[in-house]
């Protein structure tokens, strides 16, 4: 009894050890050690090695793939041996003789399932080993669905639209070039259409759409124009400044579209302003749609102290700021931070022209 025990374990052994055994020993691209699947972009090729042992000879080596199409799950007889099914789809080659390479060409989002090598070991039992293939897609946004470069005015509403494809379904986010606060107050907007329910001259610039997701980022820049009319402002109302001293009114304006210099004037209680040598006018341009606007006072005079107006138009409209010029007891600095006095530049030019003179007659004296 004990030796029929004994030799019916080792037979058993030996047709245990006799069964084939199947592995997918390496794939490309490789297995995601976090999913535990075969993640590939789409359009590119897929191959997966199927290492079989102890394969009895009369048995084929089998890759058959369960995949989804139609909204259907579908088996696919894909190959037997080295015999393609479908040669443009698959194909198998070789690697050593006893690996059998399956190459999914051009891999498509119909080609996403799970794919089994098998080895039949009676009319029921396969020995099989399986990988699950995921396809992705870098996202994609649609500029027929996605807004584009925009002017509108001050007072408005905006909607910016972005639509974007992409497996999985991408992320899509707003931000602001350079980090700038959108108008709802944050740093991201996470959803696809950005509502700015009120525009104000501080929503002018670009903002970008971006799509992401596990494959890769899409983006658009979309540049936002708010039309408005000139506002004019400055640090100063009321400046003050000596009889003889130097002097500027600073006239800060921001519109768009930007004013032309024609559009810029300086007025005295109501009437132009007659520029007679010691006062003149300097228009700087700035960036973002900015003037600075210099009323100069080169040397205040008596009838000079009183109200000044700075204004400016575009075609949205106009805007003003009103100076009191004031007569102090001492100088006062100018807006470079030192004291000047009008006269004093030329007196010294002249003081230094006769200076000159001087010297250079008594150098020609002293030559005879």
């Amino acid at each position: 009894m004990l030796l029929v025990t004994c030799l019916l374990t080792y037979l058993a052994g030996t047709v245990l050890a006799d069964d084939p055994i199947v592995t997918i020993i390496e794939t490309n691209p490789v297995k995601d050690p976090i999913e535990q699947k075969i993640i590939s972009e789409k359009n590119f090729d897929v191959q997966l090695t199927c290492v079989v042992e102890n394969r009895p000879r009369d048995k084929e080596v089998q890759w058959i793939g369960l995949v989804r199409r139609n909204n259907s799950v579908t088996t696919v007889p894909i190959s037997t041996s080295t015999r393609s099914y479908d040669a443009f789809k698959y194909s198998i080659d070789l690697p050593s003789p006893t690996s059998w390479r399956l190459r999914i060409q051009n891999a498509q989002v119909t080609d996403e399932g799970k794919y089994t090598c098998q080895v039949q070991v009676s009319n029921q039992n396969y020995a099989k080993a399986e990988e699950e293939l995921v396809i992705v897609e870098e996202p994609q946004i649609a500029d027929l669905e996605t807004s584009s470069d925009v002017s509108k005015s001050e007072g408005e509403s905006l909607t910016l639209k972005c639509h974007a494809t992409g497996r999985p379904t991408p992320l899509t986010k707003w931000t602001r070039m350079a980090g700038e606060l959108l108008p709802s107050g944050g740093r991201e907007h996470l959803l696809s259409d950005l509502v700015i329910p009120l525009l104000t001259p501080d929503h002018a610039g670009i903002y970008k759409c971006s799509a992401i997701n596990s494959a890769g980022e899409d983006y658009r820049d979309i540049r936002v124009t708010v039309n408005y009319a000139p506002q004019v402002s400055s640090g100063n109302a009321v400046v003050q400044q000596a009889v003889g001293y130097v002097k500027e009114l600073v006239c800060n304006i921001k519109g768009y579209p930007t004013p032309k210099a024609g559009d810029i004037t300086w007025t005295k209680r109501g009437s132009a302003l007659g520029l007679d040598g010691h006062i003149y006018r300097r228009n700087i341009p700035g960036a973002s749609s900015r003037i600075t606007s210099i009323l100069v006072f080169w040397g205040v005079r008596e009838d000079d102290y009183g109200e000044y107006t700075c204004a400016s138009k575009n075609e949205k409209g106009a805007g003003s700021f009103k100076f009191q010029l004031q007569r102090s007891a001492t100088p006062t600095e100018d807006r470079t931070g030192t004291i000047r006095a009008g006269a004093s530049m030329l007196v010294f030019n002249i003081g230094t022209i006769i200076m000159l003179l001087s010297v250079c007659l008594l150098q020609r004296l002293g030559l005879h």
